[in-house]
């Protein structure tokens, strides 16, 4: 009867955890992802930038992808977030695509591809 009541009680106690932890979980996700992402964007050098900016104006988003494949590891906070690489990558992307400096990055190299068109 003892050894019944200690599971009962043990299971009692697992079930509150899992209750306890589980909806925090998509938040903690969450937070972590845009570390990842935040680190994604902000440890990408100069040259990096120069290079994704070069590649996405020529629609080379393989190479556009493998800028951000060095950075990756370094950036990557929990182990799940290997198999959502891709998902934060394109996150990252978007935030990048949407920095001032960086567009006038891109404004620049078309301003250069125009004038060497055009001569």
């Amino acid at each position: 009867m003892r050894w019944v009541g200690i599971g009962i009680v043990g299971a009692i106690v697992v079930s509150v955890v899992a209750t306890w932890v589980a909806p925090n979980f998509d938040e903690a996700q969450a937070t972590t992802d845009r570390q990842t992402i935040d680190c994604l964007t902000a440890h990408l050098a100069r040259e990096d930038r120069a290079n994704i900016a070069q590649f996405a104006d020529k629609n080379d988003y393989d190479s556009l992808w493998h800028a951000y494949d060095r950075v990756f590891p370094d950036c990557a906070v929990r182990g799940d977030q290997r198999d959502r690489k891709a998902e934060l990558e394109a996150a990252a992307w978007r935030i990048l695509s949407s920095d001032p400096d960086f567009m006038r990055t891109r404004e620049a190299n078309a301003a250069l591809a125009a004038s060497a068109a055009t001569h």
